[in-house]
C-alpha cells in the first residue's frame, strides 16, 4: 500500500501543476479545434478525444482557456488505469495488485506526459477491455465478453492501434477454442461493431479521409531501415521499463513457482493480447519509425502480464518497482529544471521562433491582434496555425499546400467564402518567397514582429484571388493528398464535390 500511495501522490503532485503552466502543444490545439466543433470524425483519427474535448470546452472558456480543465483526461488516466490494474489483479493477491499499480504509475509515459491526446482515451478504453475480457474468460460471463467488446469499440473510437488489440484479443480466444470462447469472441465482435460502423460511415461520405492518412498519405517517408527495429526496442525498454520490456522478450518458463494461483489461464491469453500488437509494431518498425506514444495503449496489460509472470520473484518486483521510481525521479529533476531556465537562454537554437509560438504563445497572440482588424487569420502550416489559433481565440486557418498530416481545415475552411477578402498570414520562419503568395492577392505586404527575441512575419494579403488559388493550390492538394485509391469506393468528397465538382476524386 505504502508504495502505491507514494506513487500516486507523487504522479499528481507533480503532473497537476504541470497541466496548469505547460502551454498547449500543436497536437493539442488541433484536438482542441476538434471540440469547438465536434462530428462522428475527424480528418485523421476516430473522434473519442474530439468528443471528450467538446464535453470540456464551455467549462475550460468559462475559466480564460483554461489548460488544466482541458488536460483532466490526461491527467486522471494513470490513476484510472492504475486502479483498474490493481482491482483485477487483487483477486490473486492484494500485495501484487498494489505493487503493479505502483509500477503503472511510475512507467514513463504515466509518470510525466500531461498532454490530452487521441492516447489517453485509448490507453483508458484498452485497459478496461482487457481487463473484462480477462474477467470474462475467467468467468465464462456472456455479459462480460460483450461489455468487453463494447470498451474495445471505445479504443476503437479512440484510436486505429486499437485494431492490433482487436487482434490480440481475438488470438486469445481462438488459440485454445472452446464453444465458450467462440461464442465469446462473437460477442466481442458483436459488442465493438457498432463503433466500427460510425467510422465506416462517416469516412464513406467524407472522401474516406482516415483511410487515406494512415494507409496511403503517411508513408512517403518509409522504406527498409536497419536503424528503425533497433530505435523501436529501445522506444519499447523506455516506455515499460527494462524489467518488463525484458520479460516480454524472454517470459519465464512455466514451471514450479511460476506466476500466481490460478494465473496461468490468464498469462496465456494476455500474452496473445500484449505479444500481437508488440510484434506487430516490430515487424512495422523494419520500415517505419515507431513513435513512443504508439506504444502507450498496451502498457497496462504489459505491466499486468509481468506481475502476474514474475510475482513469485518477489526481488524483481521490488527492482522494478525501485528502478521505475528513480527513472521517474530523473524525469522529474529534468522538469524542473527546464522549467527554470529562461527561455531566451534558448535564443542561439534554430528551432527558437518554433519554441517561442509554443511556449510564449500568449505573447505572440498579443503582439499579432493589434495587426488582425478585419482580415482572416493564416498560418503556412496546421501545427502553426491551430497553436495560434488557440491563443487567439479565434480560428486560423492553413494558407498553402500543408502536408499530408492534420489536413481537418480542409473539412472547417470554404476557400471560396474567402474570395476578394484581406488574409493576414502569420509565419514564424522565413522560408517563403514573393511566389507562395503574390499570385493570390491584388496586393501583397510583408512585415517582421519581434516577440520574446524571435523573428514572426507578417503577410498581409488584400483582395484574395479564390479562383487562382483554386486551380494552383487546390488543385495540386487534390492531386497529392484526395486521389482516392481504385479499391475504395466512390462516394460524397468535401474536397472535390467543393471545388472541382467536374473532376474525379480517384486516381
Amino acid at each position: 500500500m505504502r508504495w502505491f500511495l507514494i506513487a500516486l501522490g507523487v504522479n499528481l503532485a507533480v503532473r497537476v501543476p504541470l497541466a496548469a503552466w505547460l502551454p498547449f502543444t500543436g497536437d493539442e490545439a488541433y484536438f482542441h479545434a476538434w471540440g469547438l466543433n465536434p462530428d462522428w470524425g475527424f480528418y485523421d483519427h476516430p473522434p473519442m478525444v474530439g468528443w471528450w474535448l467538446a464535453a470540456l470546452a464551455p467549462l475550460a472558456s468559462a475559466l480564460g482557456e483554461s489548460t488544466l480543465i482541458l488536460r483532466l483526461p490526461a491527467l486522471l488516466a494513470p490513476p484510472l488505469i492504475a486502479i483498474m490494474v490493481s482491482t483485477w489483479l487483487a483477486r490473486f493477491d492484494r500485495g501484487l495488485a498494489l505493487a503493479a499499480g505502483a509500477l503503472t504509475l511510475l512507467i514513463p509515459l504515466n509518470a510525466w506526459n500531461v498532454a490530452i491526446t487521441t492516447d489517453v482515451p485509448l490507453m483508458i478504453f484498452a485497459c478496461a477491455a482487457v481487463v473484462v475480457l480477462l474477467t470474462a474468460i475467467e468467468t465464462g460471463s456472456r455479459a462480460r465478453y460483450l461489455a468487453a467488446g463494447v470498451l474495445l469499440g471505445g479504443a476503437l473510437l479512440s484510436k486505429y492501434f486499437a485494431g492490433m488489440l482487436a487482434l490480440g484479443m481475438a488470438a486469445a480466444l481462438i488459440v485454445r477454442p472452446s464453444r465458450e470462447r467462440l461464442v465469446g469472441l462473437l460477442l466481442l465482435i458483436a459488442g465493438s461493431l457498432p463503433a466500427a460502423l460510425v467510422q465506416i460511415g462517416w469516412n464513406s461520405a467524407n472522401c474516406w479521409p482516415n483511410v487515406m492518412f494512415n494507409l496511403v498519405n503517411r508513408h512517403d517517408n518509409a522504406g527498409w531501415s536497419l536503424t528503425t527495429p533497433l530505435v523501436y526496442l529501445a522506444s519499447l525498454v523506455y516506455v515499460l521499463g527494462p524489467a518488463v520490456a525484458i520479460a516480454l522478450v524472454r517470459p519465464a518458463a512455466p514451471s514450479h513457482g511460476f506466476g500466481v494461483d490460478g494465473s496461468r489461464e490468464a498469462i496465456g491469453a494476455l500474452r496473445w493480447i500484449v505479444g500481437v500488437p508488440f510484434g506487430l509494431f516490430a515487424l512495422l518498425s523494419a520500415v517505419k519509425t515507431i513513435g513512443l506514444h504508439w506504444l502507450a495503449g498496451f502498457a497496462a496489460p504489459a505491466v499486468i502480464l509481468y506481475a502476474l509472470m514474475r510475482h513469485r520473484r518477489g526481488a524483481q518486483l521490488t527492482a522494478a518497482l525501485r528502478f521505475a521510481a528513480a527513472f521517474a525521479l530523473v524525469h522529474y529533476l529534468l522538469i524542473i529544471g527546464l522549467a527554470l531556465v529562461p527561455l531566451e537562454r534558448w535564443h542561439a537554437w534554430k528551432s527558437y521562433p518554433s519554441l517561442v509560438w509554443t511556449l510564449a504563445g500568449g505573447d505572440v497572440a498579443r503582439a499579432i491582434e493589434p495587426s488582425i482588424g478585419d482580415r482572416a487569420v493564416a498560418s503556412s502550416g496546421y501545427s502553426p496555425a491551430v497553436t495560434l489559433g488557440f491563443n487567439l481565440h479565434r480560428y486560423v486557418f492553413v494558407f498553402g499546400p500543408g502536408s499530408s498530416h492534420a489536413r481537418h481545415d480542409d473539412i472547417l475552411t470554404d476557400f471560396r467564402a474567402l474570395a476578394g477578402r484581406d488574409i493576414l498570414i502569420v509565419r514564424k520562419d522565413a522560408d517563403y518567397s514573393a511566389a507562395d503568395y503574390e499570385p493570390y492577392f491584388e496586393r501583397v505586404t510583408y512585415r517582421q514582429l519581434p516577440v520574446r527575441g524571435a523573428t514572426m512575419h507578417l503577410i498581409e494579403g488584400q483582395g484574395f484571388r479564390y479562383e487562382i488559388y483554386r486551380d494552383r493550390v487546390l488543385d495540386e492538394v487534390r492531386r497529392r493528398w484526395y486521389a482516392l485509391p481504385a479499391w475504395l469506393p466512390a462516394g460524397p468528397c468535401y474536397f472535390c464535390d467543393r471545388y472541382f465538382p467536374e473532376r474525379s476524386c480517384h486516381r
